[in-house]
């Protein structure tokens, strides 16, 4: 089993889980979706491509929160919801296109371990706008759930992005 260590490192006890569940989510959202269709993005970034047909539309970098913050089939235990510093740092800080991967606009999701629910946000207003929250030794980027821009519920998902590339990426 891997070591505790700081959350900003990728930690290889999580890893495992991560990789079972991110194929096992592209089912459960493609349910939902009528014009698109999430499918696993295999190379270093993201990690979910949305398709419509061939074409690649947006991005989305996924967050699977243990149970602990977040119990299958419950509620999200705090107030924020959190992608970890080193996120905001590969896809705002050190880019010359934030809140964008390889063109295309990026999403931040953070999906229940039954992956029948999910937060997300467009990359754009997390780069412009996300807090810095503190926790132990850890640093993150963060918005409260209940903020506006915050999207919710993977049933809904399709509207949300559709909606945003339209107001957020002026597309």
């Amino acid at each position: 089993m891997a070591r505790r260590g700081n959350l900003n490192r990728f930690q290889v006890g999580r890893a495992g889980r991560e990789k079972r569940l991110r194929p096992l989510f592209c089912n459960e959202v493609n349910k939902f979706l009528k014009d698109f269709h999430f499918e696993v993005f295999e190379k270093v970034g993201p990690d979910y491509m949305v398709l419509r047909g061939q074409e690649t539309v947006v991005f989305f970098e996924a967050e699977f929160p243990t149970e602990g913050r977040w119990p299958l089939g419950g509620e999200f235990r705090y107030d924020t919801i959190r992608w970890p510093l080193r996120k905001w740092e590969h896809y705002c800080e050190k880019t010359q296109q934030p809140g964008f991967y390889d063109g295309k606009p990026l999403f931040l999701i953070s999906i229940r371990g039954d992956l029948k629910d999910a937060y997300y946000i467009d990359a754009l207003t997390w780069c412009q706008k996300s807090n810095i929250e503190y926790v132990r030794n850890s640093v993150f980027r963060g918005f409260p759930k209940t903020y506006p821009e915050m999207g919710r519920g993977i049933e809904k998902i399709e509207k949300y992005f559709l909606d945003r590339l339209k107001k957020v990426y002026e597309l």
